[in-house]
């Protein structure tokens, strides 16, 4: 594991990953790209997004059968596509729940309908205050580890990609 890739944030990386993917660029960031961790971590937000992206869909509309606690702390998702006979169960994190949560009431949806046909409004895929907590807090221990940590490296980074009179 290289030094760079040391200083970041595993849960910090998830939830970035989550909202904002194009974030991390493979020349900036190339560690990401090659540490077994971050790839698994790139692969798990994938799926995420694919879950917001199934949730948040105005057509085909999609049905939230059913959110379970475990008892580990961690939640059993169920929800289908009826139009397109596609049904997904996904077992989350509780992490993993709250940045599904904060994606979608960051996104114009349809509601997802339960399967007795009725709003789930009643099930819990809203996010709460303790959500957005949760990921923002994650959101900044990575931006702590990232982020410069003196004056001078800040001065150096802004002054990297200045071309200089030679270059053409």
């Amino acid at each position: 594991m290289s030094a760079e890739s040391a200083r970041i944030d595993r849960d910090g990386l998830l939830c970035a990953l989550v909202l904002a993917p194009t974030t991390f660029a493979r020349n900036r960031f190339f560690a990401l790209y090659t540490e077994p961790w971050a790839r698994r971590t790139r692969s798990r937000a994938a799926q995420l997004r694919t879950i917001v992206r199934h949730l948040a869909a105005l057509t085909p509309k999609p049905e939230l059968h059913e959110i379970l606690p475990l008892e580990d702390g961690g939640t059993v998702i169920r929800y289908g596509v009826p139009d397109l006979h596609f049904e997904r169960t996904a077992i989350l994190e509780p992490l993993e729940l709250a940045v599904v949560r904060f994606a979608l009431s960051r996104r114009p949806r349809a509601i997802p309908t339960t399967s007795d046909g009725g709003e789930a409004s009643s099930l819990p895929i809203h996010a709460t205050e303790e959500d957005r907590r949760r990921v923002e807090q994650a959101l900044a221990k990575l931006s702590q580890r990232l982020g410069p940590t003196s004056i001078a490296e800040l001065e150096n980074s802004r002054l990297e990609g200045l071309p200089t009179p030679g270059d053409s």
